[in-house]
């Protein structure tokens, strides 16, 4: 070997041939696929006709999936959301009446104290005999005690309503009517499907 010049010897039986291997699967000598004539390029669009059919199908499935999930998502929120308003409307109605004849105490004492006790102003309540009767004892005993004041027990009045009268002004404060509006406003949002049977 002169001036590093690679030599190849012809005898050597190493590097007789140089042979580039197959694509995996392919056996040496297989024949060839003609891909340019007719039968061929039927049977391919044949597939691929096929294959796109087949890709349709599974694509309105899907579709038909997605569609009817979300069918039942809407009729879940909408069943849900109807509960939700059902259980709020009837506990509402449960607890509204006693936090209305709550408020309403409140109210004539806190009138009496202003009006009649600050004011030195004439005072006449009219509430329903069912709201007097929850006032307590102290409460009772401050109306007697202050002269000014007049309760009238009124049993056309809704149970929790109070009417004031004094010389400058008034008060009429009716919870009852707000509280069937409230329970009207959700016997309709949820559809009046509870308590119809009637």
């Amino acid at each position: 070997m002169a001036g590093g010049a690679l030599q190849i010897n012809e005898g050597d039986s190493a590097a007789k041939a140089v042979r580039i291997p197959s694509l995996p699967g392919r056996q040496p000598g297989a024949p060839q696929v003609d891909t340019e004539c007719d039968a061929y390029k039927t049977g391919y669009n044949a597939a691929m006709a096929e294959l796109r059919g087949e890709m349709a199908e599974q694509k309105a499935r899907h579709e038909t999936f997605v569609n009817s999930i979300g069918d039942m998502i809407a009729e879940m929120e909408t069943r849900y959301r109807q509960e939700a308003l059902s259980l709020i409307e009837r506990l509402f109605g449960a607890v509204a009446p006693t936090l209305a004849v709550k408020s309403s105490l409140a109210d004539i004492m806190h009138i009496v104290e202003e009006r009649a006790q600050r004011d030195h102003s004439e005072l006449s309540l009219r509430t329903h005999p069912s709201l007097i009767a929850h006032l307590s004892e102290a409460e009772k005993k401050v109306l007697k005690e202050t002269p000014l004041v007049t309760l009238k027990s009124d049993e056309s009045c809704a149970p929790a309503t109070v009417d004031a009268q004094w010389k400058k002004g008034g008060l009429y404060h009716d919870p009852d009517s707000f509280i069937e509006d409230v329970l009207k406003a959700l016997h309709e949002e949820t559809g009046g499907a509870e308590g119809d049977e009637s």
